[in-house]
């Protein structure tokens, strides 16, 4: 049984809530092209809701693959709508107690995999940095003895009995492209990292819990492995594209919790250059971080953030060029 979850499209309260509980002052709210972390999960707007339907596949099955265009937000989703409401104790039947580990397959999908089990190791101090190399030949050697090792890994993350491990494996399809690699036993390796998947949320002596997001137009190449293919068909969730409302909310949220104004007329301009066109998110996030800059730097007064900034900085069509010709002009200058 799921808490019941806070109620979608209060918008306007929910940017109160959250500006008034940090009253954070100074600092840019917006993180550019990268995805959001988990500790930046109160300048997260406009996916309200989304959460909470991914935590009841999640929690019907184990398991949910979350999945999108690229730039979509999956990763951000994850990090700062699910992982939180994780800690919240929503999922009220496994009890409050969580242990996220976060892992991308990248080029070597099982060594990665052992190394943010030990990452998450370090952080709770159970072992130290110098501890790193011995306890990732461990792990490794754990997670390659069989399709049982994510299990016995997830019984020595756990740091008391019954807490619940949760494994957030962030762009899944670098273990699709891994496979094609053309690497010796890059089959092997990505059939077997399937198989520690399957093998930890279908036991029951430890309650692991596992998430996959990945970019929509690699679902057909998960048909290699039937398996997995048939518990994606069961638990999967379609990042939506976000409404003009809930565009808005990107842009409003975070400067109002960071402090900061933002003329309406700057507000439309932004809409309007984004349009329908999904895929720019990370651009218009990427165009905003740059236009704080310019105003904490340019403004006059209590002038709030208006066009004036936005086109300093290049729009949106110009921002990551400007971006790139500075940093350019910053490392010829130093040599």
């Amino acid at each position: 049984m799921l808490k019941q979850p806070v109620a979608v499209g209060e918008l306007d309260s929910s940017i109160s809530a959250k500006s008034a509980a940090l009253e954070l002052r100074g600092g840019n709210p917006f993180p550019g092209l990268r995805p959001f972390t988990i500790d930046e999960s109160h300048l997260f707007f406009g996916r309200e809701g989304q959460a909470d339907e991914i935590l009841v596949k999640l929690s019907e099955s184990r398991f949910v693959t979350v999945m999108g265009y690229s730039g979509s937000g999956k990763s951000s989703l994850m990090y700062c709508g699910l992982v939180p409401v994780l800690y919240g104790g929503f999922m009220t039947q496994t009890g409050p107690n969580w242990n996220v580990v976060i892992s991308r397959p990248g080029e070597a999908p099982i060594h990665n995999l052992a190394s943010s089990v030990v990452d998450n190791l370090i952080s709770h101090g159970r072992i130290t940095e110098n501890d790193r190399p011995l306890q990732e030949a461990i792990i490794t050697s754990v997670l390659k003895s069989g399709p049982g090792g994510l299990i016995e890994a997830s019984r020595y993350l756990q740091n008391s009995f019954g807490e619940n491990i949760f494994f957030l494996i962030d762009q899944f399809e670098e273990l699709l492209r891994f496979r094609n690699s053309g690497e010796i036993d890059a089959h092997d390796e990505a059939q077997l990292y399937v198989n520690l998947i399957l093998n930890a949320i279908s036991n029951r002596d430890v309650p692991v819990y596992i998430a996959l997001t990945m970019r929509s137009d690699f679902i057909g190449s998960c048909s290699v492995f039937p398996h997995l293919t048939d518990l994606i068909n069961r638990s999967n969730y379609l990042v939506p594209q976000m409404t003009r409302e809930q565009k808005k909310m990107v842009i409003e949220g975070p400067v109002a919790v960071a402090g900061g104004r933002i003329s309406q007329r700057l507000v439309k301009r932004l809409l309007s250059d984004v349009g329908n066109n999904q895929d720019q998110l990370p651009v218009l996030q990427h165009a905003l971080m740059r236009t704080w800059d310019y105003w904490v730097e340019n403004r006059e007064g209590n002038e709030p953030m208006d066009l004036r900034h936005y086109q300093a900085v290049g729009k949106i069509e110009e921002a990551l060029s400007q971006h790139a010709n500075e940093a350019y002009d910053e490392l010829t200058t130093r040599e």
